[in-house]
Parts: structure tokens; sequence; C-alpha cells
């Protein structure tokens, strides 16, 4: 596999960042009161929603598998800062989601929206202080 590292100016956001917040603001809009669907299908919805952000969030942010294996952004130091917002957009959209479970009825569906909240917060502070993960860095 070939990586370069990148020694752009450093930046922000880029087009995935925007591409994640249109994508998982109409996740919202699916699940929200603006939307026809019926409430027990966006109920449903909404379990599932905390469980696939997590898991798009650890397999492309945290171990950068991809689809085109030869070009890795996160690679050099000015896309640290890139790294950070599109993290942030889906842990904090992961934990929204989260919170919205709680208010659902049920203590099993209560308890599995604390569990991913609580998992979301831990992340956060987690990538705020550098704790648990951080950008993934070439290791050759």
């Amino acid at each position: 596999m070939f990586a370069y590292i990148d020694y752009s100016e450093p930046r922000s956001y880029n087009a995935k960042s925007i591409m994640l917040l249109i994508v998982l603001s109409f996740l919202a809009y699916l699940v929200s009161p603006f939307n026809s669907m019926r409430r027990k299908e966006q109920e449903g919805l909404l379990l599932v929603y905390p469980a696939i952000i997590f898991v798009y969030w650890l397999l492309f942010q945290v171990e950068l598998l991809s689809l085109y294996p030869y070009v890795h952004y996160y690679l050099g130091p000015a896309k640290v800062y890139v790294w950070m917002t599109n993290s942030y957009i889906c842990l904090t959209f992961g934990a929204a989601f989260s919170r919205a479970i709680l208010f659902s009825p049920g203590s099993g569906r209560r308890c599995y929206g604390g569990l991913f909240l609580a998992l979301y917060i831990l992340l956060i502070i987690g990538c705020i202080f550098g704790i648990f993960i951080g950008p993934p860095v070439m290791s050759t």
C-alpha cells in the first residue's frame, strides 16, 4: 500500500466533513417530527443509528478503512484538525441519537441509549484531551 504524507496548509474541514454533516442531518430528519414516517418506524431507525455511527467512526476514522486505500488524508500533521472535526461530527451525532433513545418507552431501550451515550461522551472527552485516541499515523 502506498501512502503519502501531506504537508499542505492545515485546514479544519474538508469535503468529507461536509458530506458527513449532510448525511447525518438527513438521518436526523428521518427520525424528526417533521418527517411523515410513522413513529414506530422512526423509533426502529433511531435504535440502529448509534451503533452504525460508532462502527463507521471506528472503521473509517480510527482504522482508516476506505475503498481507495492508496490515499489517506490523515497521515500528515496538516490533517489533524480535519480528523478531529470529522470525529467530532460523528461522535456528537451519535451522542444526540443516543440521548433521543433515552426518551423512548421501555427500560431496555433506555439502557441501550444510556450505554451508547456514556460511550460517546467518553470518546468525545478522549478526543478533546487525546487520552484514548488520536489521529492515525503512518507506521512505516
